[in-house]
Parts: C-alpha cells; structure tokens; sequence
C-alpha cells in the first residue's frame, strides 16, 4: 500500500466481500492536531473469536486458497498506523459485522502520502450496486457527506452505469476534496493529493 486512500478501499472492499449491505466510512483530518483516523464500519458477516486473533498474521487469509494465499491487507495497515505512532481498533461480532478505525500522525516522518480520496470514494461508490455507503469526509471544520440514497434519487442505477453519469459523480468528489483541503489552508498537490 503506497498511500492512506489506498488502505481505507482495501479496508472497505473488505466489507463488500464480507457481504455488508451497509457500510459506513469516515475520514477525518485534524490538521491542527496532526491526525488522519478512518473508520469503517459495516453489517458483514463479522469474524468470530479465532478470526479476529488471527487477521493481523499476514499468512491468515478467509479467502480460498487458490484466489489468494496472504492476507496482507490489515498487517500492512497495522504496520503504517504503527510507524506513525498510530494504531488500529478492530471489532467484530459474528453475524453482526465489523467496526475497524486506523490513526496515523501526519506529521510523522514514516506517514503515507494521502494519495487520491476522490478515486478511492468514487470506486467504492460505483463497485457495487447492492452496497448503500454512508461516507462522511472532515478536514478540520469543513466537511462533506455522501450517501448512494441521495445519488440513487438523482441517478437510477443505468444513468450511474453510464460513464457520463460516472465522470459527473468523479467530478463532484474532486471538488468536495478541493474545498475541504483548501479551505483549511492545505494546497492541493501536497501530501499525494
């Protein structure tokens, strides 16, 4: 993983696969306090007491053998949350889904960039129409939110198949971002933006 937006689309493609119908993702930066948390929380099908002990071993994996043999995903998100003085909290219930939050300190020399917020929010919005996301985007005080209800209002499901439909929605997402990153002094091409 090269950049946070990388880890928050595996992280939440997590919960796709783990079959959620509602998923949840925060991202939040404080600028002043040098944070960047993300959570994702969703209505999957939940890891029990053995899974749960198990996700952060790199050699763990629930998928099928011949689609994937390492989970790499949370250990390498463990492992970048950590070089920053971070963290992660995960917590699951069996049948009930899963809560996973990540802090990395932005000022730490050994941060990921930010990479592309925009790209990441926008694939997991188009990946999967069963999937009704809830995201909320912070930066300091200013903020912007997304749910598909509201863009299901707007667009029926072929208007969102449509690739103009889908640059209109990128296009939305990319001046969220600016607004929120500019309106808190930070410039545009810092931090992998």
């Amino acid at each position: 993983m090269r950049t946070i937006a990388d880890h928050i689309l595996d992280i939440a493609s997590n919960s796709v696969t783990a079959g959620a119908t509602q998923i949840w993702l925060d991202i939040d930066q404080d600028p002043a306090k040098h944070l960047l948390v993300f959570s994702v929380r969703d209505n999957g099908r939940g890891m029990d007491a053995e899974i749960r002990t198990r996700v952060f071993d790199p050699f763990f994996t629930t998928r099928p053998h011949n689609i994937r043999r390492f989970g790499l995903g949370l250990p390498f998100l463990k492992e970048n949350t950590e070089l920053t003085g971070g963290g992660v909290d995960l917590r699951s219930v069996s049948g009930e889904g899963t809560t996973l939050g990540a802090t990395f300190h932005t000022d730490h020399i050994d941060c990921l960039p930010f990479g592309d917020l925009a790209s990441t929010i926008f694939a997991l919005l188009i990946a999967d129409s069963a999937v009704r996301w809830h995201i909320h985007r912070s930066e300091g005080n200013l903020a912007y939110a997304v749910d598909t209800e509201e863009l299901r209002a707007v667009f029926s499901s072929e208007e969102m198949s449509d690739p103009r439909a889908q640059l209109l929605l990128l296009e939305f997402l990319r001046e969220q971002e600016r607004d929120v990153i500019q309106g808190n002094g930070r410039a545009s091409g810092q931090d992998g933006m």
